[in-house]
């Protein structure tokens, strides 16, 4: 951006702080005292050298593709308050709260109005708008629904006697969900995905000469798109995300000029077993080029031998048809470790890392070690979910669409 054009920025933004009540943040600093600093000079050197802020008040498939490892600015970075008092964590200390909006990114809050920050962290105020579930509400004594126990020593709240999760599909939880986005100095403490295009250079080899490209997405309800607030099983509200398998579609069709045939054959509730068991009509039908293969969230009670056996079978049934297809595979999330639904999910990266050794034109994406990396590193699974047991929100349908791509294309996955 010009020099010019961003003193223009700067004029209008000290003429409209005290029309706006300091809302407009977009292009303000602050000095960590909490009072918002008006040098024009400062305001357009720390423009220049800081990275250049992107649309955040709607869904946008570039913004929201911005890896969480490797940004000093998070972009609506979802948080859920149980009780009045609670005070959220983020994955980064801010050093600068942009905005901070409902999960729909239409209604906007006011720092010192509706939330203040203190330690690093979200608070809500007295008399604030941002909603929330009252402690109650969120840790039942008895289930409305499904009878999820809670493991009270997991808890992220004390709790006594026997409580159940609150458990509801649609937007029942993002409608309580704030996201904030904000910049940040710190690094990502966790382990970082890791390219391996030279597993997939078949279907590399298709996109880069911008042919036409097959590609099977097969799995349980995660990769159908639940709950991503576009889909109907995240409500079909704002801000609209779709989900992964769209992004990734859509990213890799504006980057190479390929046009993806995208076949979602995934089938809510399914676990491992009911996948190779319906392999031919639902995968080798279909002739992949590439086959995203993400099982594992509903096998919970299954031993790790037999998942990889499993995943071994689906795999090995396409090879014989195709041999030159590619496969990823899809690392599970967990399920909420609050409750005794947390199961053997988190233990299946091990199999996928074993089987990936065994091929040369497989590769792990592993959204399992990322998703616990997120809770090691702040986050709370309240925070990121959709139905609060094992369904993932906007802010984890990102991350599946940015492990994925950094997964096929390594240095080429850029923003």
């Amino acid at each position: 951006m010009k020099r010019w054009l961003l003193w223009l920025i700067t004029l209008s933004l000290v003429g409209s702080i005290t029309a706006c009540g300091g809302v407009s943040s977009t292009n303000s600093s602050q000095d960590g005292s909490g009072i918002e600093s008006t040098d024009s000079s400062s305001i357009m050197d720390s423009v220049e050298e800081e990275e250049a802020l992107r649309d955040y008040d709607s869904y946008n498939l570039n913004t929201y593709l911005v890896p969480y490892w490797d940004t000093k600015i998070m972009y609506n970075e979802t948080v859920m308050f149980v009780g009045a008092d609670d005070e959220a964590p983020l994955l980064y200390t801010p050093t600068e709260i942009v905005s901070v909006r409902n999960y729909g990114l239409n209604i906007e809050y006011m720092e010192g109005v509706d939330y203040v920050v203190e330690n690093g962290k979200i608070k809500r105020t007295a008399n604030s708008a941002i909603p929330y579930f009252e402690v109650d509400q969120y840790y039942l004594s008895a289930p409305d629904s499904v009878a999820i126990k809670v493991v009270n020593d997991k808890a992220d709240t004390p709790l006594t006697g026997t409580k159940y999760l609150k458990y509801d599909e649609y937007d029942v939880f993002t409608s309580k969900q704030i996201a904030i986005t904000y910049r940040h100095a710190g690094t990502w403490q966790g382990t970082k995905p890791q390219g391996k295009s030279a597993r997939l250079q078949n279907v590399l080899t298709k996109l880069k000469n911008a042919e036409d490209v097959n590609v099977v997405y097969y799995g349980d309800s995660i990769t159908t798109g639940c709950n991503a607030s576009g889909t109907s099983a995240g409500g079909n509200v704002a801000p609209y995300t779709p989900g992964f398998f769209t992004m990734v579609n859509e990213y890799l069709e504006n980057k190479y000029g390929s046009f993806i045939f995208c076949a979602n054959t995934a089938v809510a509730g399914w676990n491992t077993s009911q996948g190779l068991e319906a392999v031919q009509a639902r995968v080798l039908d279909k002739n992949p080029d590439l086959l995203v293969l993400a099982f594992g969230m509903n096998d919970m009670n299954t031993p790790v031998d037999s998942y990889k056996t499993m995943i071994k079978g689906i795999m090995d049934r396409l090879f014989e048809q195709n041999p030159n297809a590619n496969v990823i595979l899809v690392g599970t999330t967990v399920s909420n470790y609050e409750s005794d639904w947390y199961g053997n999910q988190e233990l299946f990266i091990e199999a996928l890392n074993e089987l990936e050794s065994e091929y040369n034109n497989v590769a792990v994406a592993d959204m399992t070690t990322m998703h616990k990396d997120m809770f090691a590193q702040g986050k709370r699974f309240r925070d990121v979910t959709g139905n609060n047991i094992n369904h993932p929100n906007d802010f984890v349908v990102r991350a599946y669409a940015q492990v994925i791509l950094k997964t096929l294309l390594g240095d080429e996955f850029t923003i």
